[in-house]
């Protein structure tokens, strides 16, 4: 039935914008942005928490040089990187690396209408349960792309 909807609303876009694919395409994203759900951060969670929440991806596990575990994966909007905690096995902080400045573009203004915006590269997040994130999108010079930061 979302479907439908979707491709109805789609389909009058169309005719109001003259085919204008690229308006079609970010229209699209941002109304199934919002059905998405909650954030894809995790904070507090197990790897199989984090693997249960999304069964259809693909996890790479790895090890930083200091030896602590993260898990890759990718995602709608880009790349999840997922940090654990080697004591507790619970995962204490995650990076977003977006695939494009669609990709970008799109998660900045869901996380401008979803959470509290501290400045135009910062959001904080009441979560479910009490618990607050805090969200932080930097410019990486190294690699010269942008990153998300999530934390508790």
């Amino acid at each position: 039935m979302l479907i439908i909807g979707v491709y109805v609303l789609i389909a009058k876009y169309r005719q109001m914008y003259k085919y204008n694919i690229m308006n079609i395409i970010m229209y699209t994203l941002l109304i199934l942005i919002p059905l998405l759900g909650n954030s894809q951060a995790h904070i507090g969670s197990t790897l199989s928490d984090i693997k249960s929440f999304h069964p259809d991806k693909v996890f790479k596990i790895d090890y930083t040089d200091t030896g602590i575990m993260y898990a890759s994966a990718n995602m709608h909007f880009g790349t999840f990187v997922y940090y654990f905690d080697s004591e507790t096995g619970l995962s204490k902080f995650c990076i977003q690396i977006p695939d494009n400045m669609t990709s970008l573009n799109a998660q900045v203004e869901v996380y401008n209408n979803k959470y509290v915006i501290i400045s135009e590269t910062s959001w904080k997040a009441y979560l479910e349960g009490g618990g607050v994130m805090e969200i932080n999108l930097t410019y990486n010079e190294e690699y010269k792309l942008y990153v998300f930061y999530y934390k508790n």
